[in-house]
């Protein structure tokens, strides 16, 4: 997992799609305007047609992310001649707009990566193939090959729609030099909220007695409503109810309340997290455990490969830490089989390759594998950093999205702005700043209904 999910922006896409959503659903002619980008012209497959099929893979993944999925192609055309597989990157966060103007215009791929929080959009449009029936079918597939909760995110309303690729929790990073420099215990499983408070605090220093520290204690994801579904779940809550319906007393519940509190506490009243550097962005924009000026960083998967070759930090990993429960939420993307396919068949048996066991013994060496037997038998599962990720996956909550198709649309972005009052603006008050993302939200659900 080189890079960063590009679905964790999904809040970017949404907006393209809302402005888009009303073209997808027309002919195409509609959709070929002069301010989109024509969609690419289909592979002309008729001067192979009579030697093999030929399948469009699209993937938001770029560069040198691009290298196991040519790996994996490259293994599975030699084991099926009669398959040609073709990879289309799209980089940026114009990918999802693309692949939605491809299948408004009936020309997407065969095969298309969708993050989790994009799952019910694409669903609902249309665009994917349930595959229970490939499933079981003449090439069937034992789901029951995946580690615990990594196969049900490709699901919406209980049918399968995608198989996983990749795959992350939160965790805590902690650099170990700083805490044996200021002789404080590493952190252990199971760790409290109060255990994680106080070791932020101890770790936060003002070497040169400025009145700012030196060193934070925790550099935090900034507004990211996403992984604050983690804090809500750890303090016993839901932001929505469960038949999709309710945000009023769910984000606004006391749990909600209690964990916002909390995380703005840490930035406000405890003052043990660098302000951020751009609330909007994606994790504050801060660089501070990077650079040796943070103990600790809430995060996934994602940056630990470069952080290990970082010379000012000996990394360690811990599990979150327990609220009023162990929780944790998952981060995850997946493979799809585009509903206009005219070759589903040949693509399932790309897709259960691309996927499967086969495919994780590649995507291994780039992220957390999918497949239990291939975390098993390459030692990650004992390894002591990358173990703690697998641990993870006992405790996870459900995510938001997957209660209703319009969290994106409507819950999250007000509740992004009541994070950002309340980190920004140490007088703000947390139950009001609920409140009003709580109505707002609901009412903006209730339109969509």
């Amino acid at each position: 997992m080189r890079q960063a999910f590009k679905w964790l922006n999904l809040f970017m896409v949404i907006a393209l799609f809302s402005a888009g959503v009303a073209a997808c659903n027309t002919a195409p002619a509609r959709i070929a305007q002069p301010a989109l980008a024509a969609p690419p012209v289909a592979p002309d497959v008729a001067a192979v047609s009579n030697v093999k099929t030929v399948l469009r893979v699209g993937t938001g993944d770029s560069g040198d992310g691009l290298r196991p999925h040519q790996n994996i192609i490259s293994q599975f055309e030699q084991a099926n001649p009669d398959i040609e597989v073709r990879i289309e990157p799209v980089a940026g966060s114009d990918y999802y707009a693309d692949l939605l103007r491809q299948v408004a215009a009936g020309n997407a791929p065969d095969i298309m990566q969708i993050g989790d929080d994009a799952v019910p959009m694409f669903v609902q449009q249309g665009a994917l193939v349930e595959l229970g029936p490939y499933i079981k079918g003449k090439y069937p597939l034992d789901s029951g090959i995946y580690l615990p909760g990594v196969f049900e995110p490709g699901a919406w309303q209980g049918r399968p729609y995608l198989l996983p690729k990749d795959f992350s929790p939160l965790a805590v990073y902690y650099n170990k030099r700083l805490f044996s420099q200021y002789n404080i215990p590493y952190p252990k499983d199971g760790w409290t909220w109060d255990d994680f408070l106080k070791t932020a605090q101890a770790l936060t220093r003002d070497a040169n007695g400025d009145g700012q520290p030196d060193v934070w204690g925790v550099q935090l994801p900034a507004a990211w409503p996403s992984g604050f579904e983690y804090w809500v779940a750890a303090a016993g809550g839901s932001l929505i109810s469960e038949d999709g319906k309710k945000l009023e007393g769910y984000m606004n519940s006391p749990a909600t309340l209690a964990a916002l509190q909390f995380y703005a506490d840490l930035y406000n009243k405890y003052k043990v997290a660098p302000p951020p550097v751009d609330v909007k962005t994606f994790g504050g924009g801060n660089t501070e455990f990077a650079n040796a000026l943070a103990a600790m960083l809430i995060s996934g998967h994602w940056p630990q490969s470069d952080l290990r070759t970082r010379g000012n930090i000996e990394i360690g990993v811990v599990g979150m830490p327990v609220g009023k429960v162990r929780a944790n939420v998952l981060f995850w993307s997946g493979f799809g089989i585009y509903s206009g396919s005219q070759h589903k068949e040949e693509a399932w048996r790309f897709l259960r390759f691309y996927a499967g066991e086969e495919g994780a013994r590649v995507w291994k060496d780039w992220a957390l594998p999918t497949v239990g037997s291939v975390a098993e038998s390459s030692g990650m599962t004992k390894d002591p950093i990358e173990g703690v990720w697998f641990r993870e996956l006992n405790y996870l909550a459900p995510r938001a999205f997957v209660f209703t198709p319009y969290w994106g649309e409507t819950a999250e972005p007000a509740l992004r702005d009541a994070m950002e009052k309340v980190i920004l603006d140490p007088k703000a008050n947390v139950g009001a700043a609920l409140k009003q993302a709580a109505q707002q939200a609901q009412a903006a659900l209730d339109a969509k209904r």
